[in-house]
């Protein structure tokens, strides 16, 4: 009989009664070989994130086999899921010092860094490795003035709507001889979850050009900037 464990990562291995309700607790199984999931390339290239929950089935050896998914947020994350589930290895459960043979849940989320979520929302190369020379604004005659300036208040967190809280933000970031902003990052930043807020705005700036001897270069600077609602 498989007696099925109501527990999911990561408490498994935390100890469970077994349904009978009778003799020594259930020692969940106890995962020492993990498998991270691929995330599906269509739902990557769109910046996709999302989860999936697979059933498994953990027999006395400790395999994870018969993968079921039981929720996912995208059939792909599902399927997914359920590949990396199958390649789990764990220390069986055990009942009385015996191994058992249990069913187990396993969550999984699927995530993406900010960096390709600002590359594909700004449907260009935000964070990119430069190679060529990047001069400081400080050398210029005078500090290049943007020819494009957001709304800044259209990136204010969503948590801190009504709040009235506010952010002063010191960025530093290259312009592009195309004149986009590249590599934006935080110096230093009056007030914490403003920071995606912060990066979102100054990458939407735009300027014209920079150019030196005639030929249009990348050029460092900092520049603060607020984020108020």
């Amino acid at each position: 009989m498989i007696l099925v464990l109501t527990a999911i990562w990561p408490y498994l291995g935390h100890s469970q009664q077994s349904n009978s309700g009778r003799g020594a607790p259930l020692k969940a199984p106890v995962a020492i070989y993990k498998v991270s999931p691929l995330h599906p390339d269509a739902l990557y290239r769109r910046a996709i994130e999302g989860e999936a929950v697979v059933s498994v089935t953990v027999d006395v050896f400790g395999n994870a086999t018969d993968p079921k998914v039981e929720s996912a947020s995208a059939p792909e994350f599902g399927e997914a899921a359920k590949k990396a589930a199958s390649e789990w290895i764990f220390e069986p459960a055990t009942k009385d010092g015996v191994p058992t043979e249990v069913r187990a849940k396993l969550p999984f989320v699927f995530e993406i860094a900010f960096e390709h979520k600002m590359n594909v929302e700004m449907e260009r190369e935000v964070f990119v490795e430069l190679s060529g020379p990047i001069i400081p604004s400080s050398e210029l005659a005078e500090d290049p003035l943007p020819s494009y300036v957001p709304q800044f208040s259209q990136f204010y967190p969503k948590a801190f709507r009504n709040t009235g809280k506010s952010a002063a933000v010191n960025l530093e970031f290259v312009i592009s001889p195309k004149g986009h902003v590249l590599n934006p990052r935080i110096l230093s930043i009056s007030a914490e979850g403003f920071e995606e807020a912060a990066l979102k705005a100054i990458s939407h700036m735009e300027y014209q050009p920079i150019l030196v001897d005639g030929e249009a270069v990348y050029v460092s600077m900092i520049r603060p900037i607020q984020i108020t609602e």
